[in-house]
């Protein structure tokens, strides 16, 4: 067997280290004596054989998928991972989940009403006519109209970003929440 083959063999191998070290050997040798005969039989390259078997890490996934489904035992370490897994993604996703959403969608929605009270403020200067409600202010000062229509275009696009910086964080985070109970399931 080439270097090719044994490295595939070895990644396979290091890919079931959950396993117990005599049923890591025996899916090797399984997979080895496939090997074998694909290359005797078939008449097959290395690289055809192992286009054939496939990624070595699905192929490991497909084994402990295996052997965790034909396992009936009770275990304490994957009790604790479970209700660890769950406890932290369940009180975090009660604070970090509607935290995020709301002052996404609030950063978002700010980020649009900016600019469009600053064209107001500001066709309303053009017109003659003060609008009392509509101004650009920080802090004690604040803005006259002409110059409020910029500050507020730049504030709003600041928002605006700032609310998809926010609502990308959330997906992160329920990406992050979501690959966590798939390598728990696995």
């Amino acid at each position: 067997m080439d270097k090719m083959m044994n490295d595939y063999l070895n990644k396979i191998d290091r890919y079931l280290r959950p396993m117990a070290a005599s049923e890591r050997a025996d899916i090797i040798n399984e997979i080895k004596s496939e090997m074998i005969e694909l290359q005797t039989q078939a008449s097959l390259s290395d690289e055809q054989i192992l286009e054939r078997l496939g990624n070595p890490k699905e192929l490991a996934r497909a084994y402990l998928g295996e052997s965790i489904a034909k396992s009936n035992t009770f275990s304490l370490r994957r009790f604790g991972a479970v209700a660890a897994f769950y406890s932290l993604a369940g009180f975090t996703g009660m604070f970090v989940l509607p935290f995020c959403s709301v002052l996404a969608v609030g950063l978002i929605f700010s980020g649009i009403i900016a600019p469009i009270a600053g064209i107001i403020e500001f066709l309303g200067f053009i017109v003659g006519v003060e609008i009392p409600f509509v101004s650009f202010q920080l802090g004690t000062y604040t803005a006259p109209p002409y110059i409020a229509l910029p500050l507020s275009v730049f504030f709003g696009i600041i928002l605006f970003l700032a609310g998809k910086g926010v609502w990308k964080i959330m997906i992160k985070y329920i990406q992050a929440v979501s690959l966590g109970k798939r390598k728990l399931q696995q």
